[in-house]
């Protein structure tokens, strides 16, 4: 399981023009299970944005150099309604931590 996650500060007020600039043109990556984004419940335009993928390592590396241009030019879209980055990354899961008693 890979994990892509980036925390951000948005624009003010550019939510709506981030997300459809998130979305892409393409569709999904194939093995995309689930994304998320999280807005901090203090300040609406910090943004935690995370994607769960059912892939390895090899396949994220495989994935990134086919698509490598795609999501650049996805990536750079986005960028115009973001105002700073804090963290962005992609992980390897390496525990689940188990919620039963």
């Amino acid at each position: 399981m890979i994990v892509m996650f980036t925390a951000r500060r948005l624009k003010p007020g550019a939510w709506e023009q981030f997300r459809q600039a998130w979305e892409g043109e393409g569709g999904p990556p194939a093995g995309l299970q689930r994304a998320y984004h999280a807005r901090n419940i203090r300040d609406e335009d910090e943004i935690v944005s995370f994607g769960l993928f059912d892939w390895t390592v090899d396949d994220y590396r495989r994935w990134r150099e086919e698509a490598d241009a795609d999501e650049t030019r996805r990536v750079d879209r986005l960028s115009a309604f973001v105002q700073n980055e804090y963290v962005s990354g992609v992980y390897k899961v390496i525990d689940r931590a188990s919620l039963d008693a």
